[in-house]
């Protein structure tokens, strides 16, 4: 495996730095097309941006075309958007020392290959035209949704994919968020520690890692979007307590959405996997099928002064979405959704994957 030989270590790799270089201060001038040691393009000016918006000094308007492409490259990168963000904004590091924290978070340098196609991913996204998905008449190769499983999903807006992950990567996966949570999941009493709310704040796992790339569950995502060109997102967990003492401690069970409302809303996909089997009490993903096909007329119908965020959605019809450890729900970002409130004796423990194409629709203006 080619692997450029580049030692990072704190102290030395500073010291061969040029002083310019390590001194210099973000602007927005900064190009995509400038590097580092990485070779990574992109990765300087996204460092430069995330500084100058720490600093009051980043104009939003003129960046806003970019968010796609910095998500794609932190997602791609393997690190998501949550830690490299409080990374920058907490210290505030020269760019030499973003690179040299990328390598530590990441264990090693990244390969050749996976560079390569980043910078390929980067000229693309800045130099070629946006696709719109889903992309219909894809044939895509040893498909796992069945012909009854598309039609389901273009009728209610979501499906569910049996067995996506094995029951022995699920336990392993479960078994490091309660270790990372220092909870036991024998004993109830240490499930109520008062940091903890409903998210879990757990990026970097090996197993974790393993079923953002299990195959099943990328091919899922390849046979709905119309395309093999995808990259898989680097997300939390949750685990979802049962309520104690008639409180509903289970987390954000309001149902909502995690994309703009302004139209049109662009097609997009977001994904579970249950860790441990789900019953319909124990807080069960929920959303409201075949929602996707007239959220635009209940739009339409509030008035100007209305939060659509605000209304009752619960009048809307939700369904509770069960699920054995190891099953994958997907659904389009259009439905409301949220976990059910878990009235069960056992947490709700799930892993969020989403895999997308790097020019996928994000509405330039927040609703």
């Amino acid at each position: 495996m080619h692997q450029r030989s580049i030692v990072f270590k704190n102290a030395e790799y500073l010291q061969q730095q040029n002083r310019e270089h390590m001194t210099a201060k973000p602007e927005l001038g900064i190009s995509s097309m400038e590097t580092g040691e990485l070779g990574v393009l992109h990765l300087r000016r996204y460092w430069s941006k995330r500084l100058l918006e720490v600093e009051g000094r980043l104009d939003q308007d003129s960046v806003r075309d970019e968010y796609g492409l910095d998500f794609t490259l932190m997602q791609g990168l393997g690190l998501g958007i949550v830690e490299p963000a409080e990374y920058l904004f907490q210290q505030r590091p020269t760019y030499a020392e973003f690179e040299q924290w990328i390598v530590q978070k990441l264990g090693g340098v990244p390969e050749r290959t996976l560079v390569e196609r980043l910078n390929k991913m980067v000229r693309h996204y800045l130099e070629q035209p946006h696709r719109t998905y889903p992309i219909e008449g894809t044939d895509i190769h040893e498909p796992v949704l069945s012909a009854a499983d598309l039609a389901f999903w273009q009728e209610n807006g979501y499906v569910v994919l049996r067995n996506a992950v094995s029951v022995e990567d699920c336990r392993e996966a479960e078994a490091a968020i309660w270790d990372f949570l220092g909870m036991d999941p024998q004993n109830p009493e240490t499930w109520y520690d008062e940091t903890h709310t409903f998210w879990v704040p757990l990026f970097q796992h090996p197993v974790l890692n393993k079923n953002r790339a299990a195959p099943r569950i990328r091919k899922a995502f390849e046979q709905l979007w119309g395309t093999d060109d995808l990259w898989a997102t680097v997300d939390r967990s949750s685990l979802n307590r049962p309520e104690r003492g008639g409180i509903d401690i289970s987390g954000p069970s309001r149902l909502h959405w995690d994309v703009s409302l302004a139209l049109p809303i662009p097609f997009g996909i977001h994904g579970l996997l249950y860790l441990s089997d789900t019953s319909a009490e124990q807080g069960a993903f929920r959303c409201v099928p075949g929602f996707h096909h007239r959220i635009d007329q209940w739009l339409g119908k509030l008035a100007p002064e209305q939060n659509p965020r605000e209304q009752d959605l619960e009048s809307l019809g939700p369904v509770p979405v069960t699920g054995s450890a190891g099953d994958f729900v997907l659904w389009r970002h259009a439905l409301p959704h949220g976990s059910g409130r878990n009235l069960a004796h056992y947490p709700r423990v799930v892993q969020y994957i989403t895999v997308f194409p790097h020019d996928y629709g994000i509405h330039p203006i927040w609703k």
